[in-house]
């Protein structure tokens, strides 16, 4: 977990990232959340402990916003694809690192999000991440930490296409341009009704030793 768990910050960062509209929640991965809703124990049935915490962090989180838009508290079962079921007409996206768990929320069109440790990636990580040219666009001078911030882009934009695509991809899907404080993820081929060339954009935030990436579509 970050050195001091700061709850407003880490959420003012997040808020960032989205448009008006979107509810946003930060929980530490502790093990003092609830246990799962009966609807979503299945999803952690089999896990080790620190699954089960994260697990409970991020469900918690995503009740957290939920709330915050007037929404009531509801169970979050995984779906096949391990992907969250929301509660009719919400959408939303988790994620945890470091020892927080982030959630957001909406009534509409998905949104997508990530977080992680604000630390550089090994190099043999590298070229799964990024494609060559990926790579020469990235300065040499601390790549490994920006090649972690092409991945939590990747993440974001990943989580954002699929309930509009229920598509399963890697990396190599979306070329990824960082641009200060945002992105732009392109799609190298069709997928679903996001034909190639289709671009998303985001958005990313740096606070309390976190990478915090988000999508709106």
């Amino acid at each position: 977990m970050t050195a001091v768990f700061q709850q407003a910050a880490i959420e003012a960062a997040l808020a960032g990232l989205f448009p008006p509209g979107v509810a946003v929640a930060a929980v530490p991965v502790t093990a003092d959340h609830s246990p799962p809703d009966p609807a979503e124990a299945p999803a952690v049935a089999a896990a080790v402990p620190a699954r089960r915490a994260e697990f409970a962090a991020g469900r918690a989180a995503a009740r957290r916003a939920m709330a915050a838009l007037g929404h009531p508290p509801a169970a979050i079962p995984m779906g096949l694809d391990r992907e969250p079921l929301w509660p009719a007409g919400l959408e939303g996206s988790i994620a945890h690192a470091a020892g927080v768990a982030v959630a957001a929320v909406r009534v509409g069109r998905p949104i997508g999000l990530d977080v992680e440790e604000d630390a550089p990636l090994e190099p043999d990580l590298w070229p799964v991440i990024c494609d060559p040219d990926e790579l020469a666009r990235l300065p040499g001078e601390d790549r490994g930490r920006l090649v972690r911030q092409v991945f939590s882009a990747k993440e974001a934009a990943y989580k954002a296409q699929f309930p509009l695509t229920r598509s399963l991809f890697g990396f190599d899907m979306l070329v990824l341009r960082l641009e200060g404080g945002g992105f732009t993820a392109r799609f190298r081929q069709d997928v679903g009704p996001l034909v190639a060339g289709h671009q998303m954009c985001g958005r990313i935030a740096w606070v309390q030793g976190l990478i915090l990436t988000g999508v709106a579509v």
